[in-house]
């Protein structure tokens, strides 16, 4: 991390003059793919490519490792402030290209995608997010080691991603509101208060901490995790094929398994 660092803070003055300069889109996209190189750690000819057309368009940029895509960039110009609909345009290539990850940069702020596919439908989540220049250094070596060669290779993106996407709101909203969380929270107030409150009282409190939006769609995921897990059971219980009964046989020493 200390290389990282001192690699990242010698290129810092190239993109303070580009934002001096205000870049156009070209010119900027340019200093992306330096950064990608000499900070990153990408082969410049080998594995950041113009060339990857997708939906009949071109991709700003293609970091790639081993021949494999690792993620896309959508570039902007400099003094282009990145709005949601440049992160539809990023977000609709890498769903198109089948691709994860995407970032959103005009070589100042940093925007990092994550997308998912479930069936038909996609969604994407924004896992990192970070000014170069306002933030102090350590920080921000810290969040772009995490687009580094390196960290595809030794997997700390990959744990990145699971933390922070395991610790959306839905999730936290879900396990705050599960039946074990609830039965937890109702034996704490009873040792605080005295009383025995009912767990339907104590969801109803907690919903009051949340957008109606976002209660509202946990609840709908653990009314759907539940109708799952009753099927998954169902199709897992055994069926009993009745034997035809022939009169009851005589008492002997056999005993049902279990029985002492």
């Amino acid at each position: 991390m200390k290389e990282f660092r001192s690699a990242l803070r010698k290129f810092l003055p190239k993109l303070r003059d580009a934002k001096e300069k205000s870049l156009n889109e070209a010119d900027t996209r340019m200093r992306v793919r330096l950064l990608l190189s000499e900070v990153l750690g990408y082969d410049l000819l080998d594995e950041i490519t113009q060339e990857h057309m997708v939906q009949s368009h071109y991709v700003d940029l293609t970091v790639k490792n081993k021949g494999k895509i690792v993620f896309f960039v959508e570039a902007k110009s400099v003094d282009t402030s990145l709005r949601d609909t440049h992160a539809y345009q990023a977000v609709n290539y890498a769903a198109s290209g089948g691709v994860n990850l995407c970032l959103l940069t005009n070589a100042i702020d940093y925007k990092l995608y994550y997308l998912t596919w479930d069936k038909a439908k996609v969604e994407h989540a924004l896992i990192l997010s970070f000014n170069i220049l306002d933030e102090d250094l350590t920080s921000v070596s810290e969040k772009m080691y995490l687009l580094s060669k390196e960290s595809f290779k030794k997997g700390f993106i990959e744990k990145y991603i699971a933390e922070v996407t395991s610790l959306g709101d839905k999730n936290l909203v879900q396990a705050l509101l599960s039946r074990r969380v609830l039965s937890a929270i109702r034996l704490e107030l009873k040792g605080i208060t005295g009383h025995n409150v009912k767990e339907e009282a104590i969801e109803r409190s907690l919903g009051k901490f949340f957008s109606s939006e976002l209660y509202d769609m946990a609840k709908a995921c653990m009314k759907r995790q539940e109708k799952r897990a009753r099927k998954n059971v169902e199709a897992e219980a055994p069926t009993f094929c009745p034997l035809p009964q022939r009169g009851i046989p005589e008492a002997t020493e056999t005993h049902i398994v279990g029985e002492k």
